[in-house]
C-alpha cells in the first residue's frame, strides 16, 4: 500500500496526483506481507508484522479503496482504527511482474496520522504492486511487503 492499501497501489500512473515525499530519515513502523484487491474497487493488506497478540483481532486487515488513495486518504483496520496516508508518488519500475500480463507500480508516500497505535505520523508508506491487465487484480510484487 498502502497501502490501501492498499488502494493507492491500484491507481494507474496516468492519473495525476499531488504527493508529499517521505521526509529524510522517515521510519517504517509496520510491514504487511499480503495485498489483495482490484484496481477499481477495494484492496486489503494483511499478514502484518509487529501486531501485539492482544490486538491481533483488531489489526488483522487494513483496507481502503483505490479512489481513497489516489489523492491521499484513510485506511481502516477491521477493528476500526485508522491510518491516514498522503497522496503517493507513483513510478513504474520493471522486472517484478509478468511482462505483457501485468504492469508494475511503486507507490511511495507518508503516514499523516490516524487513530492506529501501530503507525505514526511521518512514517513512510511504500508498496510495490503488480496490476493484472486482464482483470484489474492487485497483488504485491513477489518478495516485497507494504511498509507503513
Amino acid at each position: 500500500m498502502g497501502v490501501a492499501a492498499l488502494a493507492t497501489l491500484a491507481v494507474p500512473v496516468g492519473i495525476a496526483t499531488v504527493a508529499l515525499a517521505p521526509s529524510a530519515g522517515a521510519t517504517v513502523s509496520l510491514t504487511c506481507g499480503k495485498l489483495k484487491g482490484t484496481e477499481s474497487g477495494s484492496v486489503a493488506a494483511s499478514k502484518c508484522s509487529v501486531v501485539p497478540k492482544a490486538d491481533k483481532k483488531a489489526y488483522k486487515t487494513l483496507s481502503g479503496t483505490s479512489a481513497q488513495l489516489a489523492t491521499g486518504g484513510t485506511l481502516t483496520w477491521n477493528g476500526g482504527a485508522t491510518v491516514i496516508v498522503s497522496a503517493p508518488t507513483l513510478s513504474s519500475p520493471s522486472g517484478g511482474c509478468k511482462a505483457g500480463k501485468q504492469t508494475e507500480e511503486l507507490a511511495t508516500g507518508t503516514v499523516l496520522g490516524g487513530t492506529s497505535v501501530l503507525t505514526h505520523a511521518g512514517d513512510t508508506f511504500r508498496a510495490e504492486v503488480c496490476l493484472t491487465t486482464k482483470n484489474g487484480k492487485v497483488a504485491l510484487v513477489k518478495g516485497t511487503t507494504i511498509e507503513l
